[in-house]
């Protein structure tokens, strides 16, 4: 036993040590040996266009596209790495979001440039995003995977049962560890490059209190409580420690470097969709409308709606759900009775199949009761047709409920229309627009324009923190959400 744990420890040694490399962000080794850069090219290659179909695709607006490409190519061009072939990607996601993949992609969420204040908070996620790539934060986490994985391996033949799992245990606890510091290390190369341009490095930190607050204020509007403290799997290190480390390392860079071209980010974040794209449909209220694919429809009081790229659900706290889907019909046209009870729901006896005509278009609908995995459901299913297009709806309720639901249900079925072009035209969704404070206006005033469903001074003061620091000047530029 002794010589095969023996063994093991050589073994290990040497092939840690092998696969060692000077890491070109920082001049010091790291092992990366077991995913080279030409790995790590294809694999950027291979996972860009799954990242962009999970992601809501890339952003349509080629000013934003373009204003972001060049800046994200100036700070590439002053990193490590100045000749990779970079791609800078604004996803049209309103989550604040930002992450790079190896091999040169970078990714932004139009929803955390809209969170943004300035051009140097900007410069600094982007540049804390290269930072992963240039250090190959990427060929780091997978070699050091990898090698623990093997690790666990070994150990488990050796000494076998729990010694095992202890081993990949301790291999996961030292990963989430070694990412945090990937997480400051990316942080400090951010800042790097941004001042090699002149940006404020103060930007950086300034950025992350923005996303502390609105983490916060999520919270709240969600009834739940803002976490203060990381579990040791986290793969991210807490917000305040990024915020005190950043104004540390901002405080070594001289005090004339304080470029922020406030002016020019805020031309180019004006009129900038927030929250969810109308591409994808919108939520009102109880309401739920899709100007692009012209429908809407109403979900039942007290349901909870909730919009998901390939479909909408609703649910109630009584363990009452619905979901809709759109498709187009592979068999041609068919009777909506056949349709519903032959080839959408086949595999089910469907019972009290009919036809039924919702705003003028064929329909059906059928019901049948099935065990789930939170007990015996009734599940109504019903097809609207239009053309080819298929609108599915399944209506779910607790055996107890089915009766009293059947009601509220209903009105959702023939709350189902088609828009006219001229209508879905007129809909416009939430966007970023720019408001110069005029003389006597307050906080509060200003604040009742925001088009947000509630705590509009609170969602006000996050995105203009900065501006409001000194309190709320005449002559200011702030940003509201409208309509």
């Amino acid at each position: 036993m002794k010589f095969l744990a023996s063994l093991f420890t050589l073994g290990f040694f040497a092939l840690s040590t092998s696969g060692c490399s000077v890491n070109p962000a920082t001049g010091q080794s790291s092992f990366t040996g077991l995913m080279s850069e030409e790995k790590e090219l294809q694999v950027g290659k291979q996972e860009h266009p799954k990242i962009l179909q999970q992601f809501g695709g890339a952003y349509d607006h080629k000013a934003m596209s373009q204003y972001v490409d060049d800046l994200g190519q100036r700070l590439a061009k002053v990193s490590e790495l100045p000749d990779l072939k970079w791609t800078f990607t604004v996803l049209d996601d309103p989550i604040i979001n930002a992450f790079a993949l190896p091999g040169g992609y970078i990714y932004i969420s139009r929803g955390l440039i809209g969170l943004a204040e300035n051009e140097a908070e900007l410069a600094a996620v982007i540049g804390h995003e290269i930072g992963h790539v240039t250090a190959r934060h990427t060929a780091q986490r997978y070699s050091k995977s990898v090698l623990t994985g093997i690790g666990a391996t070994v150990l488990g033949i050796v000494v076998g049962g729990p010694a095992g799992d202890l081993a990949n245990f301790a291999g996961q606890a030292y990963l989430a560890s070694y990412s945090r510091g990937h997480e400051m290390e990316a942080d400090m190369l951010g800042m790097r490059y941004m001042t090699r341009l002149g940006y404020d490095p103060k930007a950086s930190a300034s950025f992350f209190k923005k996303l502390a607050q609105h983490t916060e204020l999520q919270a709240r509007m969600n009834g739940k409580k803002t976490e203060g403290h990381y579990s040791i799997f986290a793969s991210h290190p807490d917000t305040q420690s990024r915020i005190v480390a950043s104004e540390k390392i901002a405080r070594s860079y001289p005090a004339d470097i304080n470029f922020t071209n406030r002016g020019v980010f805020l031309a180019q974040i004006d009129g900038l969709d927030y929250g969810p794209s109308i591409r994808q449909g919108i939520i009102e209220g109880r309401d739920f409308i899709h100007p692009d694919l012209r429908f809407e429809f109403s979900v039942p009081q007290g349901f909870t709606l909730i919009n998901n790229p390939a479909y909408v659900a609703a649910t109630h706290k009584n363990g009452s759900a619905l979901r809709f889907e759109m498709t187009r019909s592979k068999v041609g046209r068919v009777p909506m009775v056949q349709y519903v009870d032959d080839i959408w729901a086949s595999k089910y006896n469907l019972r009290d199949v009919q036809a039924l005509t919702v705003s003028g278009l064929e329909a059906a609908t059928g019901i049948v009761r099935l065990n789930t995995d939170n007990g015996v459901r009734d599940i109504r299913y019903l097809a609207i047709a239009d053309g080819n297009e298929i609108f599915h709806f399944r209506f779910l309720t607790p055996i107890n409920l089915t009766q009293q639901m059947e009601l509220p249900f209903r009105k959702t079925t023939y709350s189902f229309r088609r828009l006219s072009t001229r209508e879905a035209q007129r809909i416009t969704g939430l966007h970023i627009d720019l408001h110069r404070v005029s003389s006597g206006e307050t906080v509060a005033s200003i604040a009742q324009r925001m088009k947000v469903e509630k705590m509009q001074q609170d969602w006000f003061k996050v995105l203009n923190q900065d501006t409001l620091q000194d309190g709320l000047q005449a002559g200011e530029t702030v940003k509201l959400v409208v309509r």
